[in-house]
């Protein structure tokens, strides 16, 4: 489905509404929800944080948590993050005929399938044929499973099990935003009034359906193409369709594609919450994104991804509808210079968070024929390019026989249901796609090919001296030429040509033999045809207990061992636990190294360091930040990254979170705010990240309102990304909001060793004589002098406490507590005795004298 952006209105022309029909909706009350920065819902219970990775119908569980689905996966070369692997978009394919080209999508190396959407359809209506009739799967009439072209939910969960036995994973597109516009077609517990915007609400003519996309009040109320828009706002509706979702998950889906997801508003877009996306996403899915056309005014395009990255484990994004147009503008002037397609142009997306593509089923299938007119060789010079980067998960669309090009966008040769051309099969597609699950986790460096704008290399890299771990593929648009000569980022050594046989030498990073032919996709690299073997160490990397189990790992190794930096050695089988620790003091580091073979023979690798810890010590976590100078306030939003789907939120406070301490040099100079993670907080967190966003104590999906935005990194190293700020010890942040840095803290953290209050003992308070007393807490060392004092009591009703002033409000005793860096100290406070009486006085004045506007009280003379 087409969300139509202003300079893409027109490609839904053809998607053709079934009826029209007119209503009134009643309004939907919904409670304001609290919501974390970017529209994670903390404080309600319609609105989970995230789902549970380890839940018993998640995706997760099935698939990267199943050792038999990680053997398939592995067999097959296929790569393990969904955002990244290639995706086959088995357009109009059903269940059936996905299920029976099983064996050749697993050869072909895609990582996941995306199918046509699986709910409940009014059609098709003109038979199986293309034209008129195959925008019907994106017009649901409700939610339940199985329509006419994917078929019943019976034949979808066999085609999900059989894709799990291969090591792949399936992608459901989902149409959450209308449902048709035949009111009469509708699924009857849909048809209430309330679950619908109006024609009149969105402020749109044409009977609702004149979108002005630069008015996003319009875009996500008014109604697409006359098709009946969702009322998102309303909590029933959200319930509905998560219901919907959960249940495709336990089917076998493993991901969702969201049509139209930028028609739907986000949590804290308008004065009034949404809680569609808070409630809809926390559904089992692995992978969750939306088809968010790029080019709108005011539209908040990385908020989406960071939603559906969010309650996602294995990513989110959005749909690189710009990158697309560069591609297919690129292939028609067979001008691919480097540095004209060197950005995916995510506009604030991160690039592991876009869907690449040279065409989709919007851009093929519309009347406008964006891409249909492209022959099948300019399709797969542009997949060489998408499906051979680092960034970007590759989507690529499989056009119906014998259509597209120079003939007919839909030749009618095949039908709904049936596979489409060979292309997605092709030699150069297959091998591109096993090129990119071979270099998953490597970097990229684009060039062309000795100057010439239409040859491109795409050259993938470790720089670690072992040219297996290389590679690069080489777009030749026009001409044959020779590489000799040119630089390159590879290691030493031969590299093989995986489609046409050539080979490519380098030495001293520099190509010193190696050619490519006009018109020809080249993928130079050394695959290997055996099973990838992998070796991992697991447990929790910090212990107080005297001793804790890690688990060894090996997947397709030879001769697997272990040794550890207390002495121990072994062989070892998947799976085994040891034991380490006993033989190592506390606040000391334990290294477990594992070695083995792979079935050419080549070594294999792996280590892990454990931290025995003081079961005594008190762990200290300190964010300090300079306060930028746009901000009145800022707010630490501290929260345990642990996806738990069920429960509250480990957090300090609701957002925005608590004040930040204001401390002039704090940090040798560094900052003027400090805040301390509670030592609840990470003790609670086990293993799991503790994360800081700073922020002004507004709404966090609007710019400049937080630190780290919704688009920032994703080098694990500088601990930065769009979740938050990762903190594991003491780190300052410089106060830039937009390309700001987090690094460690150059000051020492300090322990702090006690607190003592003064007076000490019990102090003893009269109500009659103000029942008020100064409290000092001494803090050592003296180093921690300048840590902020906690001050409680236990019994308000008798005592309340500020700074260090007991206040005594009534008969009774209570316990004062002062806390710092997990050291405490208390007294106790008796109060006694009557608060004194006061007595009014009331003074009257004479009228005359202030006049007949006097606020007064005044007697009469």
């Amino acid at each position: 489905m087409t969300p139509l952006s202003e300079t893409e209105k027109n490609l839904g022309k053809s998607k053709r509404s079934g009826g029209r029909g007119f209503m009134a909706k009643a309004i939907a009350s919904i409670s304001a929800l609290a919501t974390l920065a970017g529209g994670m819902a903390l404080g309600a219970v319609t609105a989970p944080a995230a789902f549970a990775a380890n839940g018993p119908t998640t995706s997760y569980d099935r698939t990267l948590g199943n050792a038999q689905f990680e053997a398939a996966r592995e067999s097959n070369g296929l790569s393990k993050e969904m955002d990244y692997g290639a995706i086959l978009h088995a357009w109009m394919w059903s269940a059936n005929t996905i299920k029976a080209h099983m064996d050749e999508i697993a050869d072909a190396g895609y990582t996941s399938i995306q199918t046509v959407p699986i709910s409940t359809i009014k059609g098709p209506v003109e038979g199986m044929q293309f034209t008129e009739n195959w925008y019907y799967v994106y017009q649901p009439s409700g939610t339940g499973i199985g329509n006419k072209v994917i078929g019943t939910e019976q034949e979808i969960k066999e085609m999900t099990a059989e894709a799990h036995k291969h090591g792949i994973r399936v992608i459901a597109d989902a149409v959450i935003n209308h449902f048709t516009a035949d009111w009469n077609a509708i699924q009857g517990d849909w048809k209430n009034s309330s679950f619908f915007h109006t024609r009149q609400e969105g402020g749109c003519g044409d009977n609702g359906t004149a979108i002005n996309y630069s008015n996003r009040w319009q875009v996500t109320h008014c109604h697409l193409l006359s098709l009946w828009d969702l009322n998102t706002e309303n909590q029933e509706v959200a319930n509905r369709m998560k219901d919907y979702l959960t249940r495709a998950v336990a089917d076998g889906i493993d991901g969702f594609r969201y049509d139209a997801a930028k028609h739907i508003e986000l949590p804290n877009e308008f004065d009034r919450y949404s809680p569609y996306y808070d409630t809809i996403l926390p559904n089992g899915a692995q992978y969750q994104y939306g088809e968010v056309l790029q080019g709108d005014q005011g539209l908040n395009a990385p908020a989406y991804p960071a939603l559906f990255d969010k309650y996602s484990t294995n990513g989110g994004g959005n749909t690189a509808s710009h990158y697309g147009n560069e591609i297919r503008a690129a292939m028609q002037d067979k001008n691919i210079s480097s540095g004209r397609l060197g950005s995916l142009q995510g506009t604030g997306v991160r690039d592991n968070q876009l869907v690449t593509w040279v065409e989709s089923h919007d851009t093929y299938a519309n009347t406008n024929e964006y891409s249909s007119q492209l022959s099948a060789w300019q399709i797969r010079m542009g997949w060489g390019i998408v499906g051979s980067r680092k960034g970007g998960a590759p989507l690529f669309f499989n056009r119906p026989q014998g259509s597209g090009g120079s003939n007919p966008r839909f030749a009618e040769v095949s039908s709904l249901g049936d596979a489409g051309d060979d292309e997605w099969k092709h030699p150069e597609v297959v091998n591109v796609n096993k090129f990119r699950n071979a270099m998953e986790g490597n970097a990229e460096y684009l060039r062309n090919c000795q100057g010439n704008n239409n040859c491109l290399m795409i050259e993938r890299y470790k720089t670690d001296g072992n040219p297996n771990n290389d590679g690069m593929t080489v777009v030749n648009m026009d001409g044959d030429k020779s590489l000799v000569g040119m630089d390159t980022t590879l290691d030493n050594g031969e590299y093989v040509d995986q489609v046409y046989g050539g080979k490519l030498v380098v030495n001293n990073k520099k190509i010193t033999s190696g050619e490519v032919k006009s018109g020809k996709v080249h993928v130079f690299y050394n695959a290997s045809n055996s099973p990838r073997a992998s070796l991992s160490v697991t447990g929790a990397k910090s212990f107080k207990t005297d001793t804790t189990q890690v688990t060894l790992n090996a997947r397709n190794v030879n001769n697997a061992r272990y040794t550890t930096s207390e002495g121990d050695s072994g062989s070892f089988t998947d799976g085994q636990k040891i034991t380490i620790g006993a033989k190592s003091a506390v606040n000391t580091q334990i290294t477990v190294k594992l070695t083995g073979t792979d079935t050419d023979g080549n070594q294999v690798t792996a280590s892990e360091t454990f931290t025995k810890k003081d079961p005594n010590a008190v762990v200290s976590y300190t964010a300090y930040a300079k306060k930028p100078a746009a901000w009145n306030k800022i707010y630490a939003y501290v929260y345990v990254d642990n996806n738990a789907a069920e429960g509250s939120v480990i957090q300090n406070a609701a957002w925005p979170g608590e004040l930040m301490t204001a401390e002039s040099g704090a940090c040798d100079g560094t900052a003027d705010q400090v805040y301390e993670i509670p030592e609840d907080i990470i003790d609670q967190a086990g293993d799991d990240p503790i994360r800081v966003i700073f922020n002004n104590g507004g709404a966090g999906e609007i710019a400049g309102n937080k630190f780290p935005g919704d688009s920032a990194t994703d080098d694990p190293d500088d601990h930065v990304d769009a979740a938050g700020l990762l903190i594991d010890g003491s780190y300052v942040w410089d106060g830039n909001i937009t390309s700001g840095t987090w690094e460690e803290a150059s000051c020492l953290a300090v322990t702090v060793d006690s607190v003592k209050i003064s007076p000490s003992g019990t102090i003893n308070l009269d109500l009659a004589d103000g029942a008020t007393t100064q409290l000092t807490a001494t803090v050592a060392p003296a180093a921690a002098t300048n840590k902020p004092v906690k001050w409680t009591s236990s019994n308000e009703k008798v005592a309340v406490v500020k700074n260090g002033v007991v206040q005594g409000v009534g008969k009774g005793t209570a316990t004062i507590t002062a806390s710092v860096g997990g050291k405490s100290d208390t007294v106790t406070v008796n109060v006694t005795g009557e608060a004194p009486v006061v007595h009014d006085t009331t003074v009257y004045y004479p009228a005359a004298t202030y006049g007949a506007n006097s606020t007064y009280l005044h007697y009469r003379i």
